[in-house]
């Protein structure tokens, strides 16, 4: 039998290899060498078991089948096969130092962490000579750190030549080989007096060894760019000259090849800046600068002479200048040593491996910046992101090019990990149907429109035939002319026929009705009078829309609450009913498209009982699973046509997958006066928020429109604020260029960036989904998205609103740092071939249905015979519970199929007591108190996440500090402040069942499920909120806790839910893992196979989720809450069916092939998550499911007497 033995690198790759358990470690080696990655690229290597190294002849049969082996390449010692004469005339030939070779530098962090963490491998002098390599400097050894003395230098010829050369020769092959002289000499951060490796003398100076260096690459590389940087500003003085400028140095840098060294960009220079802020200085045009001698000075300025006459100056003496250079040296040298022996003491203390990463570094420097900041009130915001450096430049590039110069840049430190390209498409033009009148044809030409795509053509002539239709095409593909041409064609030939179109948003309907009025323009259609009846329409118009209108633009919720309880008055409308348009389609899902369902089954119902119409339906639909199946579930249709092919052009779009950077950052800090201190060093992301603030100006600096999708309104407002911070310090005429576009802004300003966007005043703005969907704001180059959206479906939508010409586009993902977004950076594959998610909608509904037919029976009354094709077969039930409620009435011992019920509730209108998407009408006002304007109203479910006493709020990102909440009026007052800091609150979240009973009611059902002692209770979903924290912008630092007393805002709902017996929980902590981890994953598993079981979607139910912060006992239990204010029943099915939906979920997680603890998106986390998928363990979800399982088992045995029969679990 063989033996599978787990290899792992000090970087965290693995593998498994299969070998027969007699075999010996080289026999293994051989294996690992043939089929691992890193083996191949170092065959060097050996291996470790439990901090020994393993002999070749040692048999693999001694390693546990739990353990694993470390891999760790070395770099063999090169053959001295020269004579020491020979290599003495060499050295003197050529002052280039001996170099490591390119294996010893890819993988010498991973034997730095070998040698530092794995305390039982001897430090021999072999070892150590391993890590030989040259520590000479171009200053000499008598130059100790932090002293003031004259110099004498090793290389003063070269120096002098190049210091006495001319600026205009600067760039001659005689400057580069000199230059190149120089900077071979460096390849050490070395000590002064010793000319030794500093860092080699701090982790290995009781060896005994002689001086070698311990300089990783990314140090070598810092020291060789300083040092150019160094040479060329003592060029600069030798002319008495006092700065250098941007537009000088990146034509300098770009000769990189002619100094030998690797390519330097601009934003390593502002990284040196960041690390060693004395030393070198980037100062604005304008800015006066002192110290000229002993600091690096480059000015941002886009003039190319690159210099500034100081005519009262005294031209510099070459022993000064040569004096300043080595002042400066010591000064970066003084500074980067200090940083780096803090970044060794911390891992020292906290015994981790002594590996420095540039990261690593920076994070030192932003920890003393953060604290700074806290004495200073604040700091610019480029200093929160100590190693992230934006672009100065403002050259138009297309998606090809942003990618290189991003790689290049901001992406310098590998957060591109995947790039799909999506290949264009052609499109597939057909000409205008022939049975199009001509003056529509006329009126589409004069809209430059003289061919149709495939799609459009073909759902034209379906919908001109009488036929309904649903057209499924990818977004931006003409969907709107599908409808708009047939209506158009039909109501100019017919004077009375009229048209009803729905859309979900108001944004939509009025981006329709431009379009409506550019068509009637056109055709010069005096008689089509069109119309928006929707909550901003006033008196007078509503009065006149009804009388005149022939196209009536409206929403659901319009329809539902004043147009069918009153549907006498659109009589003209109703009668003459041609088509029914139902655009976006596919947001008509889970409870708001059960709810709409039902309004159409009504309006469908009064059409042709009252009014005598059958109109025809159009619906369109971004691509999903399934649209035809979704549309006739929607609209109850017999027969429908679907379109799906797509007959629109597509271009190159490139979709990268962009995660944030790791660094190791100190996790020390102190909440609040009374809380006690947590230390620790924390390997962590940098800020998404950041990285896609970085991103959002490269695109408009560089001539590409954007959006940035962002998940909140909070987000948009941050993304916006520190975009505009980035932008004044690179192109500040481009600050006004960009906005926010969000729901909660007044409908004039919300228009007003849509028509700019459109326009081209706007060059980007960050939205929520609110610009998800087809509303037309021209052309988009590129879209950005942070974190995940919650579905596929969702993420194509949004990137889809890039690239309508044949320029090719660009779609940037970037991940934040749970687990989901995780997952799909490290498995681009699993994101990219993820299928589109179904529709999902549930006209069955009994408690849906009841709150409907009560509505219906007030707009038209009841009657089981002719009404069950509207409202299915649970019509005779649901009417049978609303007469026993006393809602409906008519003859109490009549027969219930023949007779007419009408409507005899307590509500005069019981359409106003059913919300279709849970809309709220009480709102907080957020004013201006300086100005006396409202500039936001916000649901209350929101109100205190954003306004209370203290905090600081964002609107188009400008801050403002709430001085006063006034929970009466629901008002917050406030006003505008230059804050360095924002606020985040502290809530939690509990869902407390009303009446349940913690014994074991057993489930009776009349179907055959899977018997389990799980309730369906009434809950009360509380969220309470207990204090804030203040956070400085610059370094994402908490530096004040704050308490609040605001009362909680809650609704009520519907729960099922399971108890986990005591003795499951105790089997978890037995396994040293953590309960609530479990607790949460277990429940994210069910929420993960419901839909498979009940009608439902993504987001119509929710589950206890575990936030990291809080530390309160939670209950003992797995629940599924219906995420609905009043509940749809969506938990009395969850109750009738958890018995298989506890094994399906076992199934569904125990099979799994992932290997991390927090799972999986096929598993246990869940794409909508509250916490974003933090505190999860699928192992202990493992043993909670199956304890759960099994205790049910064991109780229904002995209540059943030990009769065990199929429908138990």
């Amino acid at each position: 039998m063989e033996k599978v033995v787990q290899i792992r690198t000090l970087g965290g790759e693995s593998i498994a290899i299969k070998s027969p358990p007699d075999r010996s470690i080289r026999d293994l080696k051989l294996l690992i060498k043939e089929s691992f990655l890193p083996a191949k690229n170092c065959p060097n290597f050996h291996l470790f078991f439990n901090g020994s190294k393993l002999s070749l002849e040692a048999q693999i049969s001694t390693i546990g089948d739990s353990e694993f082996l470390v891999f760790v390449p070395f770099t063999k010692k090169r053959q001295q096969t020269q004579s020491i004469s020979s290599t003495a005339n060499q050295s003197a030939m050529s002052s280039k130092p001996a170099e490591p070779s390119p294996a010893s530098a890819s993988v010498w962090q991973d034997i730095m962490s070998d040698l530092s963490s794995l305390s039982d491998i001897p430090r021999s002098e072999t070892n150590l000579k391993n890590l030989n390599s040259s520590c000479s400097s171009y200053f000499p050894s008598h130059m100790p750190l932090n002293k003031k003395s004259k110099v004498s230098l090793d290389n003063e010829d070269v120096i002098k030549d190049i210091l006495g050369t001319n600026l205009e020769e600067t760039f001659n092959e005689n400057f580069g080989g000199a230059m190149q002289q120089v900077l071979d000499s460096v390849s050490c951060l070395s000590d002064g007096d010793s000319d030794s490796c500093l860092l080699f003398s701090e982790l290995f100076r009781m060896s005994g060894s002689d001086a070698k260096c311990a300089c990783p690459p990314w140090l070598t590389r810092l020291v060789k760019v300083f040092t150019l940087l160094n040479m060329f500003y003592g060029v600069i003085q030798m002319k008495n000259r006092c700065f250098m400028t941007w537009a000088y140095l990146e034509g300098a840098l770009k000769k990189h090849a002619m100094f030998g060294i690797e390519e330097v960009l601009m934003s390593d220079l502002e990284t040196l800046s960041q690390l060693c802020p004395k030393t070198v200085i980037l100062a604005k045009q304008e800015e006066e600068v002192t110290n000229l001698s002993c600091s690096i000075i480059i000015k941002n300025s886009s003039n190319h002479e690159f210099i500034s006459e100081t005519k009262e100056r005294r031209r510099p003496t070459r022993a000064s200048v040569v004096n300043a250079l080595a002042k400066r040296w010591n000064d970066f040298r003084a500074e980067l040593w200090s940083s780096i022996k803090n970044c060794l003491k911390q891992r020292r203390r906290t015994n981790m491996p002594l590996e420095i990463s540039f990261e690593e570094l920076a994070s030192i420097k932003l920890k003393f910046s953060a604290s700074k900041c806290c004495n200073t009130k604040g700091a610019k915001i480029n200093n929160s992101n100590a190693h992230r450096v934006g672009c100065r430049g403002m050259e138009t590039l297309e998606a090809v090019k942003m990618i290189e110069h991003l790689k290049q840049g901001l992406g310098k430190q590998g957060q591109v990990v995947h790039i799909e390209q999506i290949e264009a498409k052609e499109a597939v033009y057909v000409e205008i149907p022939e049975n199009i009148s001509k003056e529509v044809k006329e009126a589409l030409e004069q809209l430059s429109i003289t061919k149709l795509y495939h799609h459009q053509a073909e759902a034209i002539q379906l919908v001109l035939s009488g036929k309904s239709v649903v057209v499924a095409t990818s977004t931006s593909s003409g969907k709107s002319l599908c409808y708009n041409i047939p209506v158009v064609e039909t109501l100019s030939k017919n004077s009375v026929a009229c048209a009803l179109y729905v859309f979900p948003t108001k944004a939509l309907s009025q981006d329709q009705l431009r379009t409506l009025l550019k068509l009637k323009e056109a055709l010069n259609f005096l008689n089509l009078n069109v119309g928006i009846y929707d909550g901003d329409t006033s008196k007078e118009d509503r009065a006149w829309i009804r009388d005149n209108a022939r196209i009536i633009i409206t929403n659901p919720d319009m329809l539902h609450v004043s147009i069918l309880p009153y549907h006498s008055q659109f009589q003209h409308i109703l009668s003459n009913l041609r088509y029914i348009v139902i655009d976006e389609a596919h947001i008509y899902k889970g409870a708001f498209g059960c709810h709409t369902s039902f309004v159409l089954r009504r309006l469908r119902r009064i059409c042709s009982t009252v009014y005598g119409s059958n109109p025809t339906f159009i619906l369109c639909t971004a691509t999903c699973a399934n649209p035809r199946e979704h549309a006739m579930e929607l609209t109850n249709l017999d027969s429908l046509e679907s379109i799906q092919k797509d007959g629109s052009p597509c271009s190159l779009k490139y979709f990268l997958l962009w995660n944030p950077p790791l660094r190791s950052i100190d996790g020390s800090r102190t909440l609040g006066k009374n809380e006690k201190t947590v230390k620790g060093v924390l390997n962590r992301r940098t800020s998404p928020i950041m990285e896609v603030s970085y991103l959002f100006a490269e695109m408009v600096q560089h001539g590409l429109k954007c959006i940035a999708f962002c998940k909140t309104r909070k987000l948009c407002e941050l993304v916006l604020s520190y975009t505009r911070e980035v932008l004044k310090e690179a192109s500040e005429q481009l600050v006004d260029a960009i906005a926010v576009y969000r729901a909660g802004y007044i409908a004039e300003d919300r228009r007003k960036i849509e028509a700019d966007l459109f326009d081209g005043k706007l060059r980007g703005v960050a939205a929520t989904n609110a610009l998800e969907l087809g509303i037309d704001v021209g052309h988009i180059d590129a879209t950005l998205h942070l974190g995940f959206p919650g579905s596929v479906a969702s993420l194509w939508q949004q990137a889809g609103r890039s690239g309508r010409r044949a320029r090719p586009s660009l779609a940037i993902y970037v991940a934040f740092e749970g687990p989901l977004d995780q997952y799909f950076m490290k498995f681009p594959n699993k994101l990219f071939g993820r299928p589109i998610e179904h529709c999902q909608v549930d006209a069955c509904n009994l408690k849906v249905l009841e709150q409907h037919l009560a509505c219906a029976a007030n707009e038209l009354p009841l009657c089981l015979q002719y009404d069950e094709k509207y409202f299915s077969f649970g019509l005779q039930r649901a009417m049978s519970s609303l007469r026993n409620k006393g809602y409906l009435g008519n003859n109490p011992g009549g027969d219930l199929s023949k007779n007419m019920w009408s409507y005899i509730g307590p509500e005069k209108n019981p359409s106003h007591g059913v919300s279709l998407r849970a809309i709220e009408n009480d709102k907080y006002r957020v004013i201006d108190k300086s100005i006396d304007k409202v500039v936001e109203e916000i649901e209350e479910s929101r109100a205190f996440f954003q306004v209370y006493e203290g905090a600081v709020y964002m609107n188009q990102g400008m801050t403002y500090l709430v001085d006063e909440l006034q929970l009466s009026t629901k008002t917050a007052l406030c006003h505008k402040a230059d804050l360095k800091y924002y606020t985040k609150t502290r809530d939690y979240t509990d869902i407390h069942v009303v009446g349940g009973d913690l014994a074991y009611p057993l489930v009776n059902s009349d179907t055959e499920h899977v018997k389990s002692t799980a309730e369906a209770n009434n809950c009360k979903v509380k969220s309470s909120w207990f204090g804030f924290y203040k956070i400085w912008k610059a370094s994402n630092q908490i530096f004040d806790s704050v308490g609040l007393s605001l009362p909680s805002y809650s609704y009520d709902s519907q729960a099922a839910w399971i108890r986990v017996p005591e003795s499951v929980k105790k089997a978890v902590e037995a396994r040293d893992l953590v309960f609530r981890a479990g607790s949460h994953a277990a429940s994210h598993a069910l929420l993960n196979v419901a839909p498979l079981y009940i009608t439902c979607n993504a987001s119509d139910l929710g589950t206890e989720c575990a936030n990291p912060h809080d530390k309160r006992a939670i209950p003992e239990r797995i629940l599924l809450y219906d995420q609905h204010p009043g509940g749809i029943g969506l938990a009395w099915q969850v109750q009738a069916l958890f018995g298989e939906l506890l094994i399906a979920a076992l199934e569904l997680v125990s099979t799994c092939a992932c290997v991390t603890p927090t799972g999986c998106p096929n598993c246990v986390q869940t794409l909508t998550c509250g916490e974003y998928n933090e505190v999860l363990n699928k192992e202990a979800a493992i043993i909670i499911l199956e304890g759960v399982i099994e205790s049910e088992k064991l109780y229904l045995e002995r209540r059943n007497g030990g009769d065990q029969n199929s429908g138990q679990i």
